[in-house]
């Protein structure tokens, strides 16, 4: 079968492998540390900085990140990163199965965790182009995409069957042993090396260059706009209101938590397909935007769901239209912008993405103090769908192919 016949090209295998199991092993640390923080101190408001820890870094480092990602081997950052992201884990396994962890200790290495990704997150998305064509981005980007919604599927379902036995300690547990894996899956990448330049200009001139072409670039500029919009109104719904939602509006507990996670995974596996098939065919541009539009609007029945099943449903539905902002956010900078500089400017989607969501999580967790859940996924929703529908504004991203 040529490699144009393959459902994942050739070259993109070990990355694919390691983006399964470790975001797998992702998975099941989610449902873990979002429910501990609450069982430590049983508040919304701590719920919420627990993901301003794990966001921030991205805010501090992501255009620091990107620099680095483009001056040395993307392949030594994607193990390095694994490396310490297992040892890190380790230890909130240890320190919990001890009953020694803290809400400190929680959020200090939360943000280690974090450090590590920011770096990995570039690297990963910047190395694609080393090791597929340029004709196989879209479908390389939409595979990888694929891992998310499988990981996050069969992760909760894991989570829920295994925590009667294990508890949160071995969730924990397995979360470092997926990272050692993905470790040695990542051994077998083969990437192209790039053509150095004669000379490295200095970090901070990197930094500047980076942000200077993105500022320059209707395209990214707009492109940027419309990720910090959906990522404001949607990550803290997403991330610090699920579980509150779950306690404080269905009355349920760590088991349909993690239920609904799997539900939002399904969902983002069926848009994984759905790309894979139909995003070569699509305008990249206006499905972008009508995806973010969509974002929004789905988590409007929130408000009026009061069962299991019905949470669980929206969840899906709402999670379908996920790949269709990310395979085409990706694809459009591995296309549109020069190999030199996708290290940074990839760097600069990062850092609106996770620092839009770190304030987004620090704001859902003091609202969620005195909204209740069901009103606010009503106010925020609909807030993010029409805010969204400005990015149709920017012509160049309107009018993307």
């Amino acid at each position: 079968m040529t490699s144009r016949g393959r459902w994942i090209p050739k070259g993109i295998v070990p990355l694919w492998a390691a983006a399964n199991v470790s975001l797998i092993g992702d998975s099941l640390h989610d449902v873990a540390i979002l429910w501990l923080i609450y069982d430590l101190t049983g508040s919304p408001t701590a719920t919420g900085l627990l993901g301003v820890a794990r966001y921030l870094p991205s805010i501090l480092l992501a255009v620091v990140a990107g620099a680095w990602v483009d001056r040395v081997d993307r392949k030594k950052i994607l193990l390095w990163c694994d490396f310490l992201r297992m040892g890190l884990v380790a230890a909130l396994a240890a320190l919990t199965s001890t009953q020694q962890v803290t809400g400190s200790n929680l959020y200090f290495l939360a943000f280690a965790i974090a450090v590590c990704t920011v770096f990995f997150g570039p690297a990963r998305d910047a190395i694609v182009p080393q090791i597929v064509s340029t004709s196989e981005l879209t479908r390389a980007t939409s595979v990888l995409q694929s891992s998310y919604g499988l990981a996050y599927f069969v992760g909760p379902l894991i989570a829920a069957a295994c925590l009667p036995y294990i508890g949160l300690p071995g969730l924990f547990a397995l979360d470092a042993a997926s990272y050692a894996a993905s470790f040695a899956f990542l051994l077998a990448l083969r990437p192209k090396s790039l053509v150095p330049p004669q000379a490295h200009p200095s970090a901070p001139q990197m930094v500047r260059q980076g942000i200077a072409y993105a500022s320059q670039t209707p395209l990214i500029r707009g492109l940027l706009w419309v990720t910090a919009v959906d990522n404001f109104f949607m990550m803290g719904l997403a991330i610090v209101g699920a579980p509150i939602y779950v306690r404080e509006h269905l009355h349920l507990g760590a088991e349909a938590y993690a239920l609904l996670q799997a539900c939002f995974a399904l969902g983002l596996l069926t848009g994984s397909v759905l790309t894979h098939r139909y995003a070569n065919r699509l305008p990249r541009g206006r499905t972008l935007l009508w995806a973010i539009v969509f974002d929004g609007l789905t988590f409007v029945p929130f408000y009026f769901t009061t069962e299991l099943w019905t949470t669980a449903l929206g969840w899906y539905i709402h999670s379908i239209g996920i790949p269709f902002i990310l395979v085409p956010r990706t694809s459009l900078v591995q296309s549109e912008v020069p190999a030199e500089l996708q290290g940074r400017v990839f760097s600069l989607v990062q850092l609106t993405v996770v620092g839009l969501t770190a304030i987004s999580a620090g704001v859902a967790g003091v609202a969620l103090e005195y909204i209740a859940p069901g009103r606010f996924y009503l106010v925020m929703g609909l807030a993010a769908g029409c805010v969204g529908a400005l990015g149709f504004l920017n012509r160049e991203l309107r009018e993307l192919r």
